[in-house]
């Protein structure tokens, strides 16, 4: 958004917040994608497991939506509000999606081809994208430190 000069309303964010932005709405967007590419594989894998019959073929669904919707909550509360709980929530969630990425490697199970290539990239994104989190010029956005008196 912009004002009447032309100046972006957002420009009082820090550098790394506006980074952050980018690579974190670019893994969504990618994660968007790959979701989409692979739904008729996970559908077929959820639904060969006999714990899916009994949560019914509504749950996928549901858990993926709900999973968009934290990871949109968890962008806006972050870049637009400057919450540190926020902040620390999306470093614990990528902490243990690298967890599991690195258990699906192991095992063996991780997707080939489009998908788990669309996945790595989403992966690296969302590194990146909480290492500008943790950059010197977000500590007053996330309000660690004061700002300095004129």
């Amino acid at each position: 958004m912009r004002n009447k000069r032309g100046e972006d309303v957002m420009d009082n964010r820090p550098q790394s917040i506006v980074n952050f932005e980018r690579c974190y709405l670019g893994a969504f967007a990618l994660g968007l994608v790959n979701t989409a590419i692979s739904w008729s594989a996970t559908n077929a894998a959820f639904a060969a497991s006999p714990q899916a019959a009994m949560m019914g073929s509504w749950f996928l669904t549901a858990t993926t939506l709900i999973g968009f919707a934290i990871t949109l909550a968890l962008w806006y509360f972050i870049a637009r509000k400057g919450s540190a709980v926020a902040k620390w929530i999306a470093v614990v969630l990528m902490a243990l999606g690298l967890i599991g990425l690195a258990f699906t490697l192991l095992a063996g199970t991780f997707p080939s081809g489009a998908s788990g290539t669309i996945g790595i990239i989403t992966s690296m994104l969302q590194v990146i994208a909480v290492t500008f989190l943790f950059k010197p010029d977000t500590k007053i956005w996330f309000g660690e430190t004061k700002a300095e008196a004129l």
